[in-house]
């Protein structure tokens, strides 16, 4: 009795780009895609595109048939979709498809600085074992330069992207500086994943420790009370006060829990409904401003974003006045993108960038501003001041971990004390009444 044989190899049609940049056509036999793949990057090839061929494999097995032909096949092909959607969830949440762009980004950058033509660099781009999305994004764009678009154009008719990226790519189009502007762009969104990759490992433990709190709270008052209540009312005797609000509080939250829940969602959607309103959005984020810790942060955050974008745009060789409007694109408050809309209108007129920005701005990056006006050295001091607004988001971030761990934990540890304390009161009553 013959030993049973390994897959199958099939033949692979492909389409991959050589160290030059050269585009080759060809076949290779390879059981998978995977090992396709493998076998052609033993060769210096980037795959751009592989397809099985028609014709049957080396050794005269029937070419497989499509996924989904068969109840295995269907089960499959329903779990992958289930893993990429969840998948595509979580990049969105933890910036995993940022971090993705910023793969193509950088890879686009590198190919151009070598000196690769831009619709090779695209298939490049396209072709690296990233986001879906930015693959087909990425495609997209080297088809719209191969039919003799520009990039810029081409990229401003994906919504995906940045807002800054196609009015920067025109800029790099104008100047003839496509593989360094590329290459700042790559180093901003590094810059800005860095920064968002900081500020969430510092709320990883607050989040977590108030995640626990609430299903520990939750679970005290809906499971651990009702049952003390039924035991103290089939003892009987004097509740204490204490007691007696711990219980009404259990039982309102088990009464009417789900309708707290349809209460808050229908309230979000009000509040969702209220803010789609200019006029009272702007009301909104204005008074955001104001408050304790958060509103500090959220004004150096967007500090960060306007300065970082400026900075780029001036270094890509784009206009003062154009550069400021783009740079804004980036600033999600309304409020602020208000003043920043008026310190536009007095650069306008002949204004100075630093004065027109100040208040709107930390004083640090209107002082640096100030000095790079003077000196001739906008960019380079907008740069400054864009890291000195990133290092001061971290600052603050750290110091707010610092003040709300405390606070959480003196807070669910009081909620405990009060249940402790209630229900040990009930105890001794009941105790006390017994002799």
């Amino acid at each position: 009795m013959s030993a049973p044989r390994a897959s199958a190899a099939i033949r692979w049609r492909y389409e991959a780009a050589d160290a030059h940049g050269a585009i080759t056509r060809g076949e290779v036999d390879a059981a998978t895609a995977d090992e396709a793949v493998a076998a052609l990057r033993r060769r210096a090839l980037w795959v751009i595109d592989l397809t099985p061929a028609d014709e049957a494999g080396t050794d005269g097995a029937a070419a497989p048939a499509p996924v989904g032909r068969t109840a295995d096949g269907m089960v499959g092909g329903m779990a992958d979709g289930i893993a990429t959607r969840l998948q595509a969830l979580w990049d969105r949440v933890g910036g995993g498809r940022d971090e993705a762009l910023l793969v193509s980004t950088r890879t686009l950058a590198t190919l151009l600085e070598a000196g690769v033509p831009l619709t090779r660099a695209l298939a490049f781009a396209a072709s690296g074992d990233t986001d879906p999305h930015w693959r087909a994004v990425f495609a997209g764009l080297q088809e719209a330069v191969a039919r003799g678009e520009s990039l810029s154009d081409a990229a401003a008719r994906v919504p995906s992207l940045p807002p800054r990226y196609a009015p920067l790519l025109a800029a790099a189009e104008a100047s003839g500086s496509m593989a360094a502007t590329v290459d700042r762009l790559a180093n901003d969104l590094e810059q800005r994943g860095a920064l968002r990759a900081r500020v969430q490992a510092a709320l990883v433990y607050p989040t977590v420790l108030a995640t626990a709190s609430v299903l520990g709270t939750l679970v005290i008052l809906v499971v651990v009370v009702p049952r003390f209540a039924d035991l103290i009312a089939d003892a009987g005797g004097t509740v204490p006060a204490s007691t007696r609000a711990l219980i009404a509080l259990s039982d309102a939250l088990a009464r009417a829990g789900w309708w707290l829940v349809g209460a808050g969602v229908l309230g979000a959607a009000a509040v969702r409904q209220w803010l789609r309103d200019p006029r009272q959005r702007l009301r909104w984020h204005t008074a955001r401003l104001h408050w304790p810790l958060t509103g500090r942060f959220e004004q150096e955050q967007a500090a960060a974003a306007y300065l970082s974008t400026l900075a780029v745009a001036l270094e890509s060789g784009v206009p003062l006045l154009r550069a400021m409007p783009l740079a804004r694109g980036t600033v999600g408050n309304a409020a602020l993108a208000a003043r920043l809309t008026g310190a536009e209108a007095v650069v306008r007129d002949g204004g100075s960038v630093a004065q027109s920005l100040s208040g709107t701005l930390p004083p640090l990056a209107v002082r640096l501003l100030e000095a790079g006006e003077q000196g001739g050295a906008l960019a380079p001091l907008a740069r400054r001041a864009a890291d000195a607004a990133a290092a001061q988001v971290q600052r603050l971030i750290t110091r707010a971990v610092a003040l709300i761990e405390p606070a959480m934990i003196l807070g669910f540890g009081g909620v405990v004390g009060f249940v402790a304390l209630a229900l040990l009161q009930a105890i001794y009553g009941l105790n006390a009444s017994s002799f």
